[in-house]
């Protein structure tokens, strides 16, 4: 393989938890029967460590909320298929004028979707509704749908509320088709999006019915999936506001599982596997001379393992890493006309180990964004901007795909913006900069759509 110059290495000062290094497993090259004793969830003081470094994320991290399916398809390398991914990922992000109305809306929708390759379309999609269960106690469903290149899930949740005077007091359940799947959380909410401070806090049962206590449906697909260790996942949100400054931290860490899978045919040995991960994020925004300031970071990692369970293999180990640092500042130059510069730092690191690997991927992205918007009514707005990306790849050993290599990345973007009753749209198109290696349609250099709307 090829290997280009190894990018600059360093942590991001940008947001108070930028990176987290916790790690997890037996270091490359133990023996087989090592690395079983050492998988996520043992008592070694190495572990321990790793587990307490991840819990400590979850005061500068993210919503609260998620489930195994959101580390087990979390990769970094795949991202390299799209050649413009960070500025495809930009553009798909909320217009930041429609946030106050999704947060306070009761019912809402929201939707963003674009173009990642020719055959690969963005979506992520936020739907919650709420209904009286009585004088003060309600019924909330949600529905989140997120595909794309870096993860892909899909969850419907039904919560049930009940305010006290210590605060609100809840319950969840995700139905999916494999029952071993479902999910079961408790939560606990004070404060609400009106007030200057709010929190949520959600203790996940993930796979309920999957081997635990007295349950007994293991059966995932066609194939028994038996937990010999359960996971679980405790999750944190705060978030503070006040007239001239915001400032939200969350995070969520899924404790470490093992699973005894059977083979799909009796030809096919059982396997152990095991999976673990966090994601945590935190901003700052605030008035500063004029200014309107921002500080922004978000770090996802996973690791999981799969060999067989006489461990005559390696635990083909797969760890992946990705992190973002960025600030902006804003400021509006004229009547309602206002501009934003912003800056991105990403890294993205992904091990392979035997026996598929030995394989290592890294990447380093640095963005520069300047956006302007101009309200030409109140219901009506046009946008313009331009994207520039310097793209640092270094990989080595066994590769499953593909990468362009070190790269600039370029692109213009224009959009309008429009209120429709309740119904907001957002549509733009991007102009291309730069020769790729593959054919463009004049300049067009892909599309993207928000909608939003409240009930």
């Amino acid at each position: 393989m090829s290997r280009d110059a190894h990018p600059t290495r360093g942590d991001a000062a940008v947001a108070p938890c930028p990176a987290l290094y916790a790690t997890h497993g037996a270091a490359p090259g133990m023996p087989a029967r090592a690395r079983l004793r050492a998988t996520p969830g043992s008592t070694r003081p190495a572990q321990l460590a790793a587990l307490a470094a991840a819990l400590a994320a979850t005061l500068c991290a993210a919503p609260a909320g998620a489930a195994t399916e959101e580390f087990s398809t979390f990769h970094v390398a795949t991202q390299e298929e799209d050649d413009e991914s960070l500025l495809d990922h930009v553009l798909t992000r909320a217009p930041r004028p429609w946030r106050n109305e999704w947060e306070r809306a009761p019912m809402a929708l929201r939707t963003a979707q674009g173009c990642l390759t020719s055959g690969q379309w963005f979506i992520h999609t936020d739907l919650k509704l709420r209904a009286p269960l009585g004088r003060s106690a309600r019924l909330g469903v949600e529905l989140r749908q997120s595909e794309s290149d870096i993860s892909s899930y899909d969850y419907l949740d039904f919560s049930f509320r009940f305010p006290t005077r210590f605060g609100t007091a809840g319950a969840s359940f995700r139905p999916l088709y494999d029952k071993s799947r479902q999910d079961f959380a408790v939560l606990w909410e004070a404060g609400a999006d009106t007030t200057s401070f709010d929190s949520q806090v959600v203790f996940t049962i993930e796979d309920m019915f999957n081997n635990l206590w007295a349950f007994r449906q293991t059966r995932v697909g066609n194939a028994s999936e038996a937990y010999l260790r359960h996971p679980y996942e405790p999750a944190l949100r705060l978030r503070g506001r006040g007239d001239r400054w915001r400032a939200e931290i969350g995070g969520k860490y899924l404790t470490p599982s093992l699973k005894q899978v059977q083979g799909y045919t009796m030809l096919l040995p059982q396997r152990y596997t095991t999976l673990w991960g966090t994601l945590a994020t935190a901003a700052v925004e605030a008035d500063v001379a004029g200014f309107a300031c921002e500080l922004r970071g978000w770090n996802q990692q996973a690791r999981s393992t799969d060999q067989p369970v006489d461990l005559s293999t390696g635990d083909n180990a797969n760890w992946r890493r990705q992190w973002t640092a960025e600030a902006a500042v804003a400021r509006e130059i004229a009547p309602r006309l206002g501009a934003e510069l912003r800056a991105i730092y990403q890294s993205r690191t992904e091990r392979w180990e035997p026996p598929l690997g030995p394989g290592d991927f890294d990447g380093i992205d640095r963005m520069l964004q300047l956006d302007a918007r101009w309200e030409v009514t109140p219901a009506f707005q046009v946008r313009a901007g331009g994207l520039h990306d310097r793209i640092h790849i270094v990989h080595s050993g066994f590769q499953p795909y593909s990468t362009w290599g070190s790269r600039t990345e370029s692109r213009a973007y224009f959009g309008i913006s429009a209120r429709f009753g309740r119904v907001s749209i957002e549509a733009i198109e991007g102009v291309d900069l730069d020769p790729e290696g593959y054919e463009v349609w004049w300049v067009h250099d892909k599309g993207f759509l928000h909608l939003q709307t409240t009930f």
